[in-house]
């Protein structure tokens, strides 16, 4: 792009009151003019929607999108980026607890608006030297058996699909993805995969690349307070199965006319 993108950045929020960082928030508007800040107060029971009023009150380029009742975090995802798609050259969504520093967000940008073909860019969690990633074993390696065991399962080769830092080109195949609500609320990234593929039958899974690239994150932190736990590598698998099991049987229905608006079709040899 020859000018700066506008971004929408979804923030999903479900009672952060306590960990929530307005101040980082408001360093990265400061630092980066062509960000917009779209909070998603995910039906919080603390203070968490009092909070994030009064900051975008005060911070033009911040809003909140209130959902009355908790729907989960794919859902809360799914209508920010709905409506961040619609207002946008680019939009993303990043997990509210910052495990991943806004720091990041320049490269992952940098990689989508200068690589000609790249729709998706998403940040990973990839221990190596001269990176900072702290996570705890535990979750390390139950995250790399998670991807290894979707990878198997869906056909996709994918190093990490749940890190909560990815952008997203505002385009049509996007507006496709997210035109219904997902399976999963945990595994909507996973579902945002297998839907792409199902929208554009000619993106082989050796030409996934073409569209999508996976960026080393050079941060990334763990907080205390995530709402995930062990358990919860559990029912991964079982929704894990559900999604493999509905694509199965049939294609995800999309009421949007997608194939008419394709501008690039992929195939092998691109």
């Amino acid at each position: 792009m020859s000018t700066a993108p506008n971004v929408v950045l979804v923030i999903p929020c479900y009672n952060e009151a306590r960990r929530i960082d307005l101040h980082a928030f408001k360093r990265a508007l400061d630092a980066f003019p062509w960000l917009q800040l779209l909070f998603v107060d995910d039906g919080s029971t603390d203070e968490t929607k009092a909070l994030l009023e009064r900051f975008s009150n005060a911070q033009p380029r911040a809003r909140v999108l209130v959902l009355p009742t908790n729907k989960g975090k794919g859902e809360a995802v799914r209508l920010g980026l709905l409506e961040g798609a619609n207002n946008s050259d680019i939009c993303g969504f990043w997990d509210a607890d910052l495990a991943a520093p806004l720091s990041e967000l320049p490269q992952l940008l940098q990689v989508l608006t200068s690589t000609d073909g790249i729709e998706w860019v998403w940040g990973i969690r990839l221990r190596a030297l001269g990176r900072t990633i702290e996570r705890g074993y535990v979750r390390h390696y139950l995250g790399r058996l998670f991807a290894t065991t979707s990878s198997l399962a869906l056909g996709i080769s994918a190093y990490d699909t749940q890190c909560g830092a990815k952008l997203f080109r505002s385009n049509d195949l996007l507006r496709a993805v997210i035109s219904e609500p997902f399976t999963s609320s945990w595994l909507f990234d996973v579902e945002m995969l297998t839907r792409a593929l199902d929208l554009r039958p000619n993106l082989m899974k050796s030409s996934m690349n073409t569209m999508i690239y996976e960026q080393p994150l050079q941060h990334w932190s763990h907080k205390d307070g995530s709402k995930v736990r062990a358990t919860d590598f559990v029912a991964a698998l079982l929704q894990l199965i559900a999604i493999k099991s509905r694509r199965a049987g049939t294609a995800v229905t999309i009421n949007v006319n997608y194939a008419a608006s394709i501008e690039r079709p992929l195939s092998d040899e691109q």
